[in-house]
């Protein structure tokens, strides 16, 4: 099978970050979750004494995307690192902004280096569609593991990880508030994405995400032709 890159786009709690996992587990795919590696660097010992660490900290934690050149710049970095490896790739989480996609007249975004290393044919985005009810609830619901990071879902009431059973956190992302600034952003800057991927002839696949993973997995499968 050909080496595909994926991006999957979607409302916070739509499940982009548990679709890529299921790509990872189920076809082998490396899976880039912009928001686990933002999180971590954004929260890591060395953004209390950096100045644009803590800048894209307050951004983070408030529900605000982080600045586009900052976020630009390490996921395309990663991108090369990753492509090198010669293996199929997913995004939850990137791009989020037209500038992130596509760059500018002096910054090449990230398609163009996903074009680059993988053939626009081979480019496919995944949009999961959830109504805005079911992202607050999913995500005010959800849990972490606070040593693995596995994502617990909202219906599955457990105290500890299943995985590695390592106590469950909540996200500061996660709060109802926060929550709907996020989904005020993605609006605003994130589903503009779309109409210029169209507009350049990227290939987009809208799914309802509502089903249970596992349904929603299955058809993003058949939809790719995944077997």
């Amino acid at each position: 099978m050909p080496k595909h890159a994926v991006i999957i786009l979607g409302a916070p709690g739509a499940g982009k970050g548990t679709q890529a996992e299921l790509l990872v587990r189920r076809h082998g795919f490396l899976n880039f979750d912009t928001g686990r590696y933002l999180e971590s660097t954004v929260h890591s010992p060395q953004a209390d004494s950096d100045p644009i660490l803590k800048r894209e900290r307050r951004l983070f934690d408030t529900g605000k995307l982080c600045t586009p050149s900052f976020v630009l710049k390490i996921v395309k970095n990663e991108t090369k690192k990753l492509a090198s490896l010669d293996a199929s790739i997913v995004y939850s989480g990137s791009p989020r902004s037209v500038y992130e996609a596509f760059g500018d007249k002096k910054t090449t975004g990230l398609m163009h280096t996903l074009v680059e290393s993988y053939g626009k044919k081979n480019i496919t985005t995944v949009l999961l569609k959830v109504p805005a009810a079911a992202s607050i609830s999913r995500n005010s619901q959800r849990r972490i593991c606070a040593v693995c990071g596995l994502q617990v879902l909202a219906n599955v009431k457990h105290p500890r990880c299943p995985l590695c059973d390592g106590t469950t956190r909540t996200r500061t992302l996660d709060d109802p508030k926060v929550i709907e600034k996020r989904l005020k952003e993605y609006a605003e800057r994130t589903e503009p994405i779309l109409k210029e991927m169209k507009k350049r002839g990227f290939r987009i696949v809208p799914i309802d995400g509502t089903p249970l993973p596992y349904k929603v997995s299955a058809v993003i499968d058949k939809k790719l032709k995944f077997k």
